[in-house]
């Protein structure tokens, strides 16, 4: 296994790695976030139906709830440098190959595809900034990464829209193709690390491939990632079906009130402890779910996308430092997978349960279920707190070591 070391009193965050991985993280997301916009309606163009929508979308996370346990694993064998160029390079060339689809069945192997790519560049990224972070700066860390992702959401979308109203489906294709390939290019420019010399004590053991000290995290971060299921699968047509107009302006309004939430969320849950931004943000969440249920008009449409993307930015940085908080460094990759699941279960796995569900009771309807599932998470973290399910049970007095390639 390959590490990384630091001083443990070194206080600097920024560095050569850091500031790649950031980039790495960023355009891996503007090839997903771009297709927010123009998957749904692809899946329409292409024959299908409104509840086959959630099934293409869906389709994604069933490989990737395969692959994303295994990713920590692999960092811990191989090198998280690794697993980031192998799943960027995946993720881009699945994107490209939806542009040979001709009927919507034909989307869902590439969706899978790509789901083995988002299945691992995320969680190599993460255990970066976690490995590279020191201990009483995570939250910031955190939050940094985020606002990497959240960049990226923010332009996006819309520009994505766009090309495929100027120029059709292919070139709303080949530019989130290349970004994500893009990410490649800078992720094989990441250090390379010699390698450690084994423990005296015996054999390492192999990191698990499900952590159990992120459960506890996962299950609230599944909560939120719930919510995620209708914006990705129903926003566009809910936009259209209401005169909206460009359903790119809600995730890059999310995206832009992420960013500055999530500037202050790291640093205030450092301070103040991860429920202080945890629980506003799962508050958020949820009424933002309800917003976007009664909008009727776009002033209604970005006050949801406010309140969403003010959510994200205070959740993201407490719920990924409490995992890390958690989790001893060498189950780090570990943890980072296990918190990641929660998008597979609740973001993809969720499409499949709202796509019928829409069919139902109405498109609608499918963000005030999301909506009601916030709250309940909420909840679940109060009642977690107050029996200490919660707080960390690592401690640390010093900047861990952990694999970075």
């Amino acid at each position: 296994m390959s590490q990384i070391s630091t001083n443990p009193v070194q206080d600097r965050l920024w560095s050569k790695d850091f500031v790649l991985t950031l980039l790495v993280a960023h355009f891996i997301f503007t090839a997903f976030a771009g297709l927010f916009t123009i998957i749904p309606l692809y899946v329409v163009d292409r024959g299908g139906e409104i509840w086959h929508v959630g099934i293409v979308i869906g389709s994604m996370g069933v490989i990737g709830l395969s692959v994303r346990p295994f990713a920590g694993r692999w960092i811990e064998s191989f090198g998280a440098k690794k697993v980031a160029v192998i799943g960027s390079a995946i993720f881009g060339i699945a994107t490209l190959l939806h542009m040979l689809a001709f009927n919507f069945w034909l989307i869902i192997p590439a969706r899978m595809l790509q789901g083995i790519g988002l299945a691992l560049t995320p969680v190599a990224t993460a255990t970066i900034v976690a490995n590279l972070a020191p201990v009483h700066r995570r939250g910031e860390a955190m939050s940094i990464i985020g606002n990497a992702i959240a960049t990226a959401s923010m332009y996006s979308p819309v520009v994505a829209y766009w090309l495929f109203s100027r120029f059709g489906f292919e070139a709303a294709f080949i530019y989130t193709g290349a970004a994500a390939l893009i990410g490649t290019a800078i992720a094989l420019r990441l250090s390379t690390f010699q390698p450690t010399a084994p423990s005296s004590s015996g054999p390492a053991t192999k990191a698990p491939l499900i952590s159990k000290r992120a459960l506890f995290p996962t299950a609230v971060f599944l909560c939120y990632t719930v919510t995620t299921a209708p914006s990705s699968t129903f926003l566009p047509i809910l936009v259209e079906e209401r005169g909206l107009g460009n359903p790119g302006l809600y995730f890059g309004m999310m995206a832009l009130v992420s960013i500055f939430f999530m500037a202050a969320s790291g640093p205030t849950a450092d301070r103040l402890g991860r429920a202080a931004v945890i629980i506003p943000g799962m508050i958020a969440v949820g009424l933002g779910m309800f917003m976007l249920t009664a909008a009727t008009n776009q002033l209604m449409l970005l006050a949801a996308a406010f309140l969403t993307g003010g959510g994200f930015g205070l959740i993201q940085p407490g719920i990924q430092s409490l995992t890390v908080d958690r989790t001893p460094p060498r189950e780090r990759g570990s943890a980072m997978a296990t918190l990641q699941g929660a998008w597979d279960v609740g973001g993809f796995g969720g499409a499949f349960v709202f796509g019928p569900l829409a069919g139902v009771v109405g498109v609608a309807a499918t963000f005030a279920t999301a909506g009601v599932v916030a709250l309940f998470g909420t909840a679940g973290f109060v009642v977690g707190i107050a029996k200490g399910s919660g707080s960390a049970t690592q401690n640390e007095t010093g900047v861990p070591t952990g694999s970075v390639d």
